[in-house]
C-alpha cells in the first residue's frame, strides 16, 4: 500500500537520516541483480531485517490511513502494475488493515484537522514546547505546511505527526493558520486573488484578469 499522502520507506529512510543515500543507491543497483532490495540493504549492513519488515508494514499501515482520511474521487484497477520495491513478506491481512484504520480515523476525530488541507503555525504557547520533536515539528510550521508536509520534511509517517499536531493544537504550541497566512505562504506573498480590469486603449477593450 503506497499513498502520495503518506511517506514511502525509501522516504522515511533516507530523510531521517536512517540511511545515507550512497547505501540506498548502491543497493538499488544490486537488486537489479538479486531481484532483492531488502536482500542488498540487509546484505550491506546498514539495516536489519527485521527493522526494515517493521517499516514496511507500518508503510501498509500507514498508508491506508492516508487514503481514507482523504477524498477519494475515482479508482481503476491496474493488473500490471510492478510489485513494490520493498514488500511486506508476510503479507498484511485486509481486515485487520481495515480495523486498524477505523480506529486511526476514530482517534483524530476529536482534533477537526485536516491533514491536507490545514496549514500550521506556532501558537501562543510554542515556547513551551517540551520535546525534540515538538521543537521541531514548531520550526518548521510556517503557515505553508500542512501535516502531511510536515510529514515529509521530518521523515515521519503521517499518522503519528496528524496526531502529534492535533495533541500540540489542544495545548496551543500550534495554531491553524487564517485563511490570509496560508494564501500568502502559498501563492508567494501576495494578499488576495482580485479580478482586475485591465484597458486596451489601443484596442479599444477591458481584459479581465485574477492576480495569479
Amino acid at each position: 500500500m503506497e499513498s502520495p499522502g503518506s511517506p514511502g520507506v525509501e522516504s522515511l529512510l533516507l530523510s531521517s537520516g536512517r540511511i545515507e543515500e550512497a547505501d540506498w543507491t548502491a543497493a538499488l543497483v544490486e537488486s537489479v541483480e538479486t531481484r532483492s532490495l531488502q536482500a542488498a540493504l540487509v546484505g550491506r549492513g546498514v539495516i536489519g531485517a527485521a527493522e526494515l519488515q517493521g517499516l514496511v508494514v507500518d508503510g501498509v499501515q500507514d498508508g491506508a490511513f492516508a487514503a481514507a482520511v482523504g477524498e477519494i474521487e475515482r479508482h481503476v484497477v491496474d493488473e500490471g502494475s510492478d510489485p513494490p520495491l520493498l514488500p511486506a513478506t508476510e503479507g498484511v491481512a485486509p481486515d485487520l488493515l481495515l480495523a486498524a484504520t477505523g480506529r486511526r480515523l476514530e482517534a483524530i476525530a476529536s482534533f477537526s484537522l485536516s491533514p491536507y488541507r490545514d496549514r500550521v503555525v506556532p501558537g501562543g504557547a510554542a515556547e513551551e514546547a517540551s520535546t525534540a520533536a515538538r521543537r521541531e515539528i514548531v520550526a518548521l510550521a510556517d503557515g505553508r505546511r500542512t501535516a502531511r508536509d510536515l510529514a515529509f520534511a521530518l521523515g515521519r509517517r503521517l499518522y503519528p505527526v496528524t496526531v502529534e499536531i492535533g495533541l500540540m493544537l489542544a495545548d496551543g504550541l500550534l495554531e491553524i493558520a487564517p485563511p490570509a497566512t496560508s494564501f500568502r505562504c502559498s501563492h508567494w506573498g501576495l494578499a488576495a486573488l482580485r479580478p482586475r480590469a485591465e484597458v486596451r486603449p489601443d484596442l479599444g477593450i477591458s481584459l479581465k484578469s485574477s492576480e495569479v
